[in-house]
């Protein structure tokens, strides 16, 4: 099979089982993923190394612009601003589901290095599958919604954080690097990324806000993206942690430039999310599928109930206990915690990256897979059905009080 047989493969299941996937209210990375899957099961015999290799590269610049993405959604002045009120609850439902997975891996035998992994990839989360639903309500600026958009502010820089760290253990661990190189090249990325939030992106987008052009400036985020990822990556720290900073810092230069107008935020966005979740992205979420062995999940289907109890439960009751820290009440902490529950990007990047490299086996990465798959599948739907419950209860209660 050529590459350009695959690629209309691939895109064309992703988008059929994307909209059946939006039209059952399922997030759309669901239906990607599960496209991967129906490859794998019926062509495994037709993909030829080269075309998989081929595949294999251009999910792997999709991951660099979803790290962009995600970095330019990282607002700074939002988490400083609820900083104070939000920091509880992501330490603990990271903390709780992180160290769950670490016990359990640990338990069942398998090595230090997995077990960070595991943890890793239980504890990050996604919170803009539950915007949707908190938008489709009219909550975005309800209680509810601005402690779970907050959250979700707070859970992504510590998101940030904690994938840095993971993508360097994953330097070392591959052979890379040793931690004195590691440390002598992340002081290194530093100094070039202060450098460039301060001289070199300030000039690029001034040269490039005189053209007025969307193209323009998206090739200019995108050189920017590429040349961070490249550095980061030459001094050991992975391209990853170069495209998640470049995000950061586009967006951060964007925002503290007061005559900057601020259709370029929106144009650099719409751009960047076009090109990447029309194409690219959805080809790495083919090609996590495509990785994925469904046989694995009966060979070992305790590991695979076990690891979506944690990211669920660990979420969940770590952001309720959070609230209740944060004197808030049970039901309000709890819908907090599936607003937050969901999977679907970092950790499938995280696992991607360390079964490309023989980190972990073909039944470790399956089931954080199917675990992402799951919580991704069931956090919405139990979401939503909070939401609704609690709306017509409000309801209800303004009628009796009418009556």
């Amino acid at each position: 099979m050529s590459i350009l047989i695959l690629l209309v493969a691939a895109l064309s299941l992703a988008y059929i089982f994307s909209e059946l996937c939006k039209h059952i209210n399922v997030p759309r990375v669901v239906g990607q993923i599960f496209a991967g899957i129906v490859i794998g099961i019926f062509s495994k015999d037709l993909l030829i190394p080269s075309t998989l290799e081929t595949f294999s590269l251009l999910s792997d610049v999709g991951i660099v612009l979803l790290f962009f993405f995600t970095g330019f959604e990282v607002n700074l002045k939002e988490f400083q601003k609820h900083f104070k009120n939000t920091v509880t609850i992501s330490a603990f439902n990271t903390a709780i589901p992180f160290l769950a997975g670490f016990l359990l891996t640990l338990w069942l035998g398998y090595g230090l290095t997995v077990a960070i992994l595991v943890g890793i990839c239980l504890a990050v989360s996604s919170t803009s599958i539950s915007l949707d639903f908190l938008e489709e309500f009219g909550l975005l600026k309800s209680k509810i919604g601005n402690l779970i958009i907050t959250t979700g502010a707070v859970d992504d820089l510590l998101e940030l954080i904690f994938t840095t760290i993971i993508l360097a253990f994953l330097q070392i661990s591959i052979g890379n690097g040793t931690v004195t190189s590691l440390f002598i090249g992340m002081l290194a990325f530093i100094g070039i990324a202060t450098l460039a939030r301060f001289l070199i992106i300030p000039f690029a987008l001034n040269v490039v806000q005189k053209e007025h052009s969307a193209s323009g400036l998206f090739m200019i985020a995108l050189i920017l993206t590429m040349a961070m990822a490249s550095i980061s990556d030459y001094l050991g720290l992975g391209s990853l942690i170069g495209a998640l900073i470049a995000g950061v810092l586009i967006r951060h230069s964007i925002m503290q430039e007061k005559t900057r107008r601020p259709w370029e935020t929106h144009e650099i966005s719409q751009t960047i999310h076009t090109v990447s979740f029309g194409f690219l992205v959805p080809i790495f979420f083919v090609w996590v599928g495509i990785n994925t062995d469904i046989t694995a999940v009966f060979s070992n289907p305790f590991l695979v109930f076990a690891l979506s109890a944690i990211a669920i439960g660990g979420t969940v009751i770590g952001t309720a206990l959070a609230v209740l820290v944060n004197k808030g009440n049970w039901e309000e902490g709890i819908l907090v915690g599936w607003g937050v529950t969901a999977k679907g990007d970092v950790e499938l990047v995280i696992a991607t990256l360390a079964l490309k490299n023989g980190l972990i086996a073909k039944d470790i990465y399956t089931a954080l897979i199917l675990m992402a798959f799951i919580t991704t599948l069931v956090a919405p739907i139990v979401f939503r059905r909070m939401i609704m419950d609690k709306m017509v209860r409000k309801n209800l209660k303004a009628g009796l009080k009418v009556s």
